[in-house]
């Protein structure tokens, strides 16, 4: 039996949705019947071949991260699991070869988990990779009810869920972003506060209104340490932790205050954990558009021109 998928066949190649064999799973996979999936920086990396410096590509390599669907199929030593189960979660490693842009995934067990029944199809095929990271931002900050929170890179796909997970727990967030479709999509998510980041100086800005500092700070922008310090710095309240996405925590530069590189992992409890703060919190969903399978190419063109939110794919009904 046969599937599509979206396949690049080498470097020299773009992605293109082909006819492909159906996969079969193996011991303690799941072969997954995949409805929604979502595009991240992370695939249009992989998709561009600017992935080759961190990961292994073997090809032919059907690309994508986040999945959506309903248990086809268990292979052998599965036991969590049944056919007809809606699953959700997030194909990673360090090669490139199966992913889930395609209308049947063979995924390990281990690497996804039962929806919660109030979460829909498109915000569980837009979780993955966004709502792992944000969640890791989130637990390396520390937040709780009545805690003030900056999100640098409010209105991106990590920084939306981030907002919404903060928000849900009675934590105020201030987010950044731009006068009129980010700002009105941030403050549908719960932020509190919005900063203009191209008009205004972000840490001048949130030391202004919050004069005695903020909680804690995630930037998910700044690969710089020189421009991550002087943030951190200059907005967090004394006690505060921060977060960057990006490696641009420097310790020394920073002179004991606590910050994390953070690296999401991805396993069973990580992705149970996920469900639950998605079941609590996803009243409203970061998803701003929606592409049939066929259109695939527009989602990739809407990311690269700077989306707002989550970009769902609707692969398969």
């Amino acid at each position: 039996m046969s599937m599509r998928a979206y396949q690049l066949e080498g470097f020299d190649s773009a992605p293109r949705i082909v006819d492909v064999p159906r996969p079969t799973p193996g011991t303690g996979e799941v072969l997954v019947q995949v409805r929604t999936s979502s595009v991240n920086p992370l695939d249009a990396n992989i998709a561009a071949g600017r992935a080759r410096r961190y990961k292994e590509y073997v090809f032919p390599a059907i690309l994508g991260s986040d999945f959506c669907g309903v248990v086809a199929e268990t292979g052998p030593g599965v036991t969590e699991l049944s056919v007809g189960d809606r699953v959700f979660g997030l194909v990673h490693g360090n090669t490139v070869h199966t992913g889930s842009f395609a209308e049947f995934l063979a995924v390990p067990q281990d690497q996804l988990t039962v929806v919660p029944a109030a979460v829909d199809d498109l915000t569980a095929g837009a979780l993955g990779l966004a709502g792992v990271t944000a969640a890791a931002c989130l637990d390396a900050v520390r937040v709780g009810d009545g805690d003030t929170l900056l999100v640098v890179g409010g209105s991106g796909g990590v920084g939306s869920f981030a907002t919404r997970f903060a928000a849900a727990q009675g934590v105020r967030v201030i987010a950044t972003a731009r006068p009129g479709h980010e700002e009105n999509h941030v403050l549908r998510l719960g932020a509190a506060e919005t900063v203009d980041w191209s008009a205004q100086d972000v840490a001048l800005t949130v030391r202004g209104k919050h004069p005695d500092g903020v909680t804690a700070v995630i930037d998910l922008i700044d690969r710089d340490p020189a421009a991550f310090t002087p943030l951190v710095v200059g907005t967090l309240a004394p006690g505060g932790r921060a977060a960057s996405t990006l490696r641009a925590a420097d310790s020394q530069a920073l002179g004991g205050i606590p910050a994390v590189n953070v690296r999401p992992k991805v396993d069973p409890k990580v992705l149970r954990r996920l469900a639950e703060l998605a079941e609590h919190s996803l009243r409203d969903s970061p998803v701003t558009a929606v592409y049939d399978f066929d259109r695939i190419g527009e989602a990739f063109a809407a990311l690269a021109a700077g989306s707002v939110g989550k970009l769902a794919l609707r692969i398969s009904t």
